[in-house]
């Protein structure tokens, strides 16, 4: 969390029993690796599926990174794909007082298990000040104060 932007990590590692279910998902083309092009198509579709907003402004996110592990990985239950996706603020960035933002993951909840964290922010003049998480923990809600003499960088 910034005042400008949140970076948003997700490290998604199939269970051996969904594995070849997300494999076959990601490996559109059936040929028993993933292409960056199929990697890159399933981290956005996961994006879609994933809704930020700051103070009930929907954030876009975009993707920047991913990895994703082989079918032999996922079969194993030790392979674990990683999707990192940057939003920035829609509107002002960073006016000093209270804020909040949301967070879900809407992605197949019918084959995850999830877990949602938020990290201490870098920048001191951001404070996480309340968490709320659903008994699911597809989704937080966080309140967070921003400091008068914050800039645009951390």
């Amino acid at each position: 969390l910034a005042v400008d932007r949140v970076l948003l990590k997700m490290d998604l590692t199939p269970g051996v029993d969904v594995a070849p279910v997300i494999f076959a998902m990601i490996n559109t083309d059936r040929d028993g690796r993933i292409s960056e092009a199929e990697g890159k198509a399933y981290a956005n579709q996961v994006l879609k599926e994933t809704v930020i907003e700051v103070d009930g402004r929907r954030q876009q996110l975009v993707l920047f990174n991913n990895q994703f592990p082989s079918f032999q990985e996922m079969s194993a239950g030790i392979g674990t794909i990683r999707i990192e996706a940057r939003a920035e603020w829609v509107g002002p960035p960073g006016p000093p007082g209270r804020h909040s933002l949301f967070y879900r993951n809407n992605h197949r909840p019918d084959l995850g298990a999830y877990l949602v964290n938020a990290l201490i922010p870098a920048s001191r003049e951001i404070r996480i000040t309340d968490q709320h998480r659903d008994s699911l923990q597809r989704e937080i809600r966080l309140g967070f104060d921003v400091k008068p003499s914050a800039g645009l960088e951390f």
